[in-house]
Formats: C-alpha cells, structure tokens, sequence
C-alpha cells in the first residue's frame, strides 16, 4: 500500500474505521502502538499526524483514553455521530 498525504479529516476517519473494525467500543479497546502501526502504513509522517489526529478525536469525546493512555476506544454514546463521520469520508463501508 502506498502511502499518501491525506487531510486531517481523512486521517481522524482512518483511525476511527481502524477502531470500528476492532470492534473498540467503551471497556473493550485497542492499543496505541498496534494502532498507530496499522495507521501508519497509509499516512505519510505517521507517527506525528496520527497523534495529532488521535489527540483530536480524545478531545471531542469521539475517542476514550483508557488505561493511562496506552489504549483506546470509541465513545459508545456517539455511535451515531462516529458512523457519520466514517461514512462521509467515502473510502470506508461499514
């Protein structure tokens, strides 16, 4: 896979389809350096837009921090919210 320069709502949409495929809902969740890992194979400057991003999404509640900040996991009250924003992207199906 190639990896892209992509804008900041592509790269937020990234992470929360990554989430949505874990299956990273409330107290099940996923860890930091897998994701970043998995992310990281399709952005260019991996490590820095991703966290940027990931620090995004944490503020707007749509992503929970658990376990000190090691791991992750999508905000089960914004399904909805979450959902609509993959979709708009256009590159994901859920």
């Amino acid at each position: 896979m190639v990896k892209t320069v992509q804008t900041d709502a592509e790269i937020q949409a990234q992470i929360l389809f990554y989430l949505w495929q874990q299956n990273a809902w409330g107290q099940i969740y996923t860890n930091y350096e897998k994701m970043k890992t998995r992310v990281g194979t399709v952005v260019k400057n991996n490590g820095k837009n991703t966290d940027k991003q990931l620090k995004k999404l944490v503020n707007e509640r749509l992503v929970l921090q658990l376990k000190q900040g090691r791991t992750y996991s999508l905000n089960p009250y914004l399904k909805l919210t979450i959902e609509a924003r993959i979709r708009k992207d256009g590159r994901f199906v859920i």
